[in-house]
């Protein structure tokens, strides 16, 4: 409550602030409330309820978002922005204040060195901070600072803003040429981590140091291409600057999102460079071909998408298992996180309805195969079953109300209906369900 209390005494000092020249500083606040309901697994444990198993698997909790801070309009050209960030799981089962070091990445058996990816909790952290200063020349911008880099369907750079601390958040410099709908954008930086016990520091104690190019072309009126170029390298955090890694992905990106009804959209990427003395041969793709019935209620889209990563096994020569960049997750590959752009093979058919303007709904399937089951193991107990590919299959349900400007309101259902996977702790497993509630104000 105490942090409440002190972000509403900032926002009342700068809101005053504000109205005195409302022309140069603009102060924004973010609440967001999302209450979820698990029912066999969390998001480190598939279907284990025993003594000695990683947190509940029926948990109810309540995440919560603020993000507070004030954008200064200097002149046309030059905009100063800065934000705060609290995060917090209340009522979580792997919260860090039980598992401290839940969500520590080091090296198999070791303590240390190790640094931090809390998904859920952040407290009081830099959300952004940064400067743009508009046409330098015509139609070019430079940012630079903490920012998020995200662009077109965010299967390669996405804000992985699902998760309550926000997955992709860079400390970066990003220089952007745009002209009408076209753009070309370069960009380099680091990506920070996740820890709540300390204050991340912009440029400093990074995950990874990356950067690249992407740009958007509307070559006519049938057809809009994105190519891109995106590099990963590892960063100054305790542990990760100890690994050798250089990877390197090429690929673009051609849709229409309406072409009399028909909506198409396709993404080809190869994954090369190499990473602790392998070299690295991967590749994914992502196929979706849809109609939307505009002359009928609800304006029905109905498509089917395939999203594929390459795998591999651990003994190869070559590293063949795709790693997803800076993506994002559950946007595609289901609401309950249980697969990634990785070493999958997702199939699924889309319903999308839209009742009235500012209601959305996605009714969808998903089919999880992996490739190479060979030495994976999901959740910390999910293992195939020898010989077998078939993971599992998901229903989601997602529906989302943007009531105004200020208010959003979204509601989502999953239910995870298990495939071939071994006995979990001499149990055969079971299938899950998922239950969420959320409530955005924006002011």
């Amino acid at each position: 409550m105490r942090y409440f209390l002190t972000l509403c005494i900032a926002f009342h000092f700068f809101q005053g602030f504000s109205q005195a020249d409302s022309t140069k500083l603009k102060f924004d606040l973010s609440l967001r409330y999302r209450y979820e309901a698990w029912n066999g697994m969390n998001a480190k444990n598939y279907g284990d309820d025993s003594y000695t198993a990683i947190g509940e698997i029926n948990d109810n909790l309540l995440y919560q978002r603020v993000i507070a801070g004030f954008i200064a309009e200097f002149s046309e050209k030059l905009t100063l922005a800065a934000h705060l960030q609290d995060s917090r799981a209340f009522g979580w089962s792997l919260r860090n204040s039980r598992y401290p070091d839940l969500f520590n990445i080091k090296a198999p058996e070791t303590s240390s060195p190790y640094y931090r990816m809390n998904p859920q909790e952040e407290y009081f952290e830099i959300y952004d901070c940064f400067a743009e200063y508009r046409n330098i020349l015509p139609n070019l911008t430079l940012k630079a600072g903490r920012q998020k880099i995200f662009y077109g369907d965010y299967h390669m750079l996405g804000p992985g803003d699902w998760g309550n601390t926000g997955r992709w958040t860079w400390d970066a410099v990003k220089i952007s040429y745009k002209k009408d709908e076209n753009f070309v954008e370069l960009f380099a930086g680091g990506t920070k981590i996740h820890d709540p016990g300390k204050l991340s520091v912009p440029f400093m104690q990074t995950e990874f140091w990356g950067g690249g190019l992407y740009a958007h072309l509307g070559i006519s009126s049938f057809l809009k291409a994105e190519p891109f170029y995106v590099f990963k390298a590892a960063g100054s955090a305790d542990y990760m600057n100890t690994l050798k890694i250089n990877r390197h992905w090429a690929g673009f990106r051609v849709f229409n999102n309406d072409f009399h009804s028909f909506i198409f959209d396709g993404l080809l990427v190869k994954e090369f460079g190499n990473e602790n003395g392998k070299r690295i041969s991967s590749y994914g793709f992502f196929l979706k071909a849809g109609y939307q019935f505009h002359t009928i209620p609800l304006k029905p889209l109905l498509s089917i998408r395939e999203s594929y990563a390459s795998g591999g096994k651990k003994s190869d020569a070559k590293i063949h298992t795709y790693d997803p960049a800076f993506g994002a997750g559950d946007k595609f590959y289901g609401w309950m996180n249980i697969t990634t752009w990785s070493n999958l093979d997702d199939r699924e058919i889309v319903l999308e309805l839209f009742p009235i303007k500012n209601i959305w709904i996605e009714i969808k399937c998903n089919r999880f195969y992996i490739p190479v089951p060979d030495d994976v193991v999901l959740l910390s107990t999910m293992k195939l079953t020898a010989g077998q590919h078939h993971l599992g299959d998901e229903f989601d349900i997602f529906i989302r109300y943007q009531a105004n400007k200020k208010w959003q309101f979204t509601g989502a259902f999953g239910y995870f209906i298990i495939g071939d996977v071994e006995p979990i702790n001499g149990l055969e497993p079971k299938d899950t369900k998922w239950f969420a509630l959320q409530v955005l104000f924006v002011l």
